[in-house]
């Protein structure tokens, strides 16, 4: 291919751009049509100048790179606000060159062929852990560095399956951050081991699984890179962005009866956006309906201060890697301006201490000046919208905001994805058969509307697993791993039911899971149970919620407020507790952990997306 001859070309066939994008970028037909509209001669040319070795740059490379290419044409009065592109992107065929220079090509064909049946995984993962690159590429990253200097990177993968109209693999693969410091040598270290790092994470356990539930063991997943620069600024000790989060062209959580939920959300955090797209304990991001942005789930000073974030992600200089900082410690470094975008007044506790002599500012984050800011969120709002247009379908994206001055601020967009999707169904929630209702949930977040039979409900008693000692806590969400893969050869249908929040890391906040856990289930209910403490949060923007919205499973709360119509948990009781019939050693567990037939009677959970309602049934 004559790329020189390519550059001096002022437009391209249909089939020579084709061409260029199947051999460059990718052969996904959807992506490949819009790719083939809207790409200039130029456009592959600088995708070509950024390329490290042969082969495609991958789903998440090109998701980023063709929705910024849709922004600037189709909404080009939003483009002094969004930052230049600067990422460079490792080709698929150094993955192959990578797999065979280090005698792991042969355990690979095994992983593909022997699919559930392999055992290598372990040793196929330390091979790719500790390898070697060919020197060619070698000098190709040297020049990465070079360009980037000392300012941190991160290593994402971008796998052929990653990102496209098919399956997401949201936070699947390792992103892998290089702080970037010290002598040109131990740079190119650093970031020859975050991409070994994300080349392993194609065994990590959570991956494998994701594949199996796909049914994807079999395919060819090609890993190509992308190495961006980490959007942000330099402060005394570290480095981060003001604020960074993720942004959704639908918004499944409807907390208030009149938002719209074809509007869009926002999920925001400052500092480096990993705090928005992972369950983190006792942190709270910003939620925000792009149809009414002030609109705000806490109502009282002391509720919003309550529930917001105490720590923040950042690049620290001081460790040399990526770490976490208090709340307190980043305020001094911020520069005014930069406070009002991202921090709010605690009025009520400033009045307090006024009135004890004590005179300080009590901040909290929350992102209220971005909030408050009408032409970011029209920019959101706008750009998502035309996207998902664009798409065909949902998309969401992931960005950082910079502020380099007062009264200045860019956007840079660092992915985006088509969401799966869904066609609703016509549902009739019989309004005499409350009495047989396990739950009736209103305002609730859901894709579509659908009626799901179920076979099996597991319940965890919340005050049983409170009581049950700290350290013994994560036997639970073993079992129910346990459980989980138990029925996934008999595809039954099931809904699991955990006391406070899901997925945390913190055992004593909820169950402890990963989605790898869970991943049979068709329903997931966070349950309140305010004697000892247990509250919902539901976790929606990060990749477990992304997981469930791909899989099509409901995730809801049961809370104890109006949300609850009703929730009857001793109707359970009427049903065959099977979990001693299965695990009949496992009496302590049986304990906390209930299993219950209900595949003998018409159990089912109906969705209504209109009226934003889930009702769990258990007929006769």
């Amino acid at each position: 291919m004559n790329w020189e001859e390519i550059r001096n070309r002022d437009s391209l066939t249909a089939k020579e751009s084709k061409y260029i994008c199947n051999e460059l970028m990718t052969t996904d037909m959807r992506m490949e049509r819009l790719i083939v509209e809207h790409f200039t001669p130029e456009d592959y040319c600088r995708v070509k100048e950024r390329s490290i070795g042969g082969g495609r740059i991958g789903g998440k490379a090109c998701g980023l790179l063709l929705a910024r290419k849709l922004i600037a044409v189709r909404t080009p009065q939003y483009m002094e606000h969004i930052e230049p592109h600067d990422s460079f992107f490792v080709g698929s065929d150094v993955f192959y060159q990578y797999l065979v220079e280090n005698d792991c090509m042969e355990l690979r064909r095994r992983h593909m062929e022997e699919k559930e049946r392999f055992k290598g995984a372990d040793e196929l993962r330390a091979g790719l852990s500790g390898g070697t690159f060919p020197e060619e590429v070698l000098e190709e990253l040297r020049e990465v560095v070079r360009h980037y200097g000392d300012t941190p990177v991160i290593v994402r993968s971008s796998s052929f399956l990653e990102d496209g109209f098919g399956n997401a693999f949201s936070g699947k693969y390792e992103s892998t951050f290089c702080m970037n410091q010290g002598s040109e040598e131990e740079r190119l270290e650093e970031l020859m081991d975050a991409i070994r790092s994300v080349y392993a994470s194609t065994m990590n356990p959570s991956a494998i699984e994701y594949r199996r539930r796909w049914k994807l063991l079999d395919s060819d997943e090609q890993m190509a890179l992308l190495i961006q620069k980490v959007e942000g600024q330099k402060y005394d000790g570290f480095y981060m962005p003001v604020a960074a989060g993720m942004g959704c062209s639908y918004n499944p959580y409807k907390w208030m009866e009149n938002m719209n939920p074809d509007a869009g959300m926002l999920r925001m955090v400052m500092g480096l956006g990993t705090r928005a797209v992972e369950r983190t304990p006792g942190d709270y991001p910003r939620l925000v309906c792009l149809d009414r942005a002030q609109a705000n789930l806490r109502t009282t000073v002391a509720e919003r201060h309550k529930y917001s974030q105490r720590k923040v992600d950042v690049m620290d200089y001081e460790t040399n890697s990526l770490g976490t900082r208090r709340l307190e410690e980043v305020i001094q470094a911020l520069p005014g301006w930069q406070k009002k975008l991202v921090l709010s007044h605690d009025t009520d506790a400033e009045d307090m201490l006024a009135q004890r002599g004590v005179y300080k500012k009590v901040y909290f984050a929350d992102c209220q000046g971005m909030v408050n800011n009408d032409d970011f969120i029209q920019l959101m709002k706008h750009i998502l919208e035309m996207l998902e247009e664009e798409y065909g379908r949902p998309v969401d994206v992931e960005f950082a905001v910079n502020s380099h001055a007062k009264e200045e601020w860019k956007v840079n967009l660092l992915q985006c994805r088509p969401l799966q999707a869904s066609v609703s169904e016509e549902i009739h929630i019989p309004e005499d058969k409350s009495q047989e209702f396990l739950f009736d949930v209103r305002r609730t977040s859901m894709r579509r509307s659908k009626t799901e039979k179920l076979d099996l409900i597991v319940w965890v008693d919340p005050r049983k697993y409170y009581e049950y000692p700290y350290a013994k806590k994560f036997g639970v969400a073993r079992k129910i791993d346990e459980i989980n893969k138990h029925f996934e050869e008999e595809e039954k249908k099931m809904l699991l039911l955990v006391p406070g929040r899901i997925g945390t890391s913190s055992p004593e906040l909820g169950v402890p899971v990963v989605y790898a856990n869970i991943s049979e289930f068709c329903a997931i209910c966070e349950v309140a149970y305010s004697e000892v403490g247990y509250h919902p949060e539901l976790s929606y923007g990060s990749h477990m919620f992304q997981d469930l919205v791909e899989a099509d499973v409901y995730y809801g709360a049961i809370n104890e407020n109006s949300k609850t119509r009703c929730y009857q948990p001793q109707l359970l009781k009427q049903h065959r507790d099977i979990f001693q019939e299965l695990w009949p050693e496992d009496s302590e567990l049986n304990e906390i952990i209930k299993l219950y037939d209900v595949s003998d009677c018409r159990a089912e959970l109906m969705l209504d997306v209109k009226q934003g309602r889930a009702v769990c049934r258990l007929g006769k």
